[in-house]
């Protein structure tokens, strides 16, 4: 029969001080040097007699340890002891810090492998491609529309509300045709440039997009506006006509 010795792998000698710390139940900040040392430097005499290899680091830790824990079997006369500050006075101060600061990273790094964890599992939505959605404000060729293109873009602006699906919403007051000529007109003049179908797109109702359809003729009649398209059947945009925008 053979017998194996498993011995568990360290990250370093804090790593190594750390679980002979918590696999006593003592606290961090009130260790028992004497029994963690002797402790440290048994798992490091394992290490060597299954010729192991031995990290430098292990050996100076195992060296400080013994250091250490000489320093608090030798007398400490009251007179120094009273001008020494506490870190001073303690000579497991540093090894107490550090222990403390590599007990923070690791915790810290459990957190975030937590977390990878769980982004990993969260699939988010592919970016939509929204340049259909976008607004044509630049043409490269422009001519004045007659009144029956405009007609026809409200006509199939009617017959896109009709097939969306009903929307509750909370209902308004009414709005008059001259309200909504001077709402267009502040509009545009701040865009500068807009489509037929942008200044109709909140409008939910039939009402509110033959009321706002009515303005824009008001304001063409009256030379405030001009509608410009730049081929057939495209994109009708409006604009402040030229000697009102001057």
């Amino acid at each position: 029969m053979t017998y194996e010795v498993v011995l568990d792998t360290f990250n370093g000698p804090l790593d190594l001080l750390l679980h002979l710390i918590q696999k006593q139940e003592m606290n961090i900040h009130d260790i028992q040097i004497a029994v963690i040392a002797d402790q440290y430097l048994q798992y490091v005499r394992t290490m060597e007699s299954l010729s192991l290899e031995v990290a430098s680091d292990f050996i100076v830790m195992a060296a400080t340890l013994l250091w250490i824990k000489s320093k608090m079997l030798l007398p400490h006369p009251q007179v120094i002891e009273e001008l020494e500050s506490p870190s001073e006075a303690d000579p497991r101060a540093e090894i107490i810090r550090q222990l403390v600061e590599y007990q923070q990273i690791k915790w810290a790094v459990v957190r975030l492998n937590e977390r990878g964890v769980t982004q990993s599992q969260l699939y988010a939505r592919q970016p939509m491609d929204l340049r259909h959605f976008a607004v044509q404000t630049i043409l490269e060729q422009s001519s004045d529309l007659s009144i029956w293109d405009l007609i026809d873009s409200f006509h199939n602006l009617l017959t896109r509300i009709s097939v969306l699906p009903p929307v509750a919403h909370i209902k308004g007051k009414t709005v008059t045709v001259e309200e909504r000529m001077e709402e267009l007109l502040i509009y545009i003049r701040k865009v500068v440039r807009s489509s037929f179908f942008e200044l109709t797109r909140l409008e939910y109702s039939r009402n509110e997009v033959v009321t706002t359809f009515l303005a824009l003729l008001e304001l063409i009649k009256a030379g405030n506006i001009r509608c410009l398209q730049s081929i057939a059947l495209g994109e009708i945009v409006i604009e402040l006509s030229e000697r009102k925008s001057n």
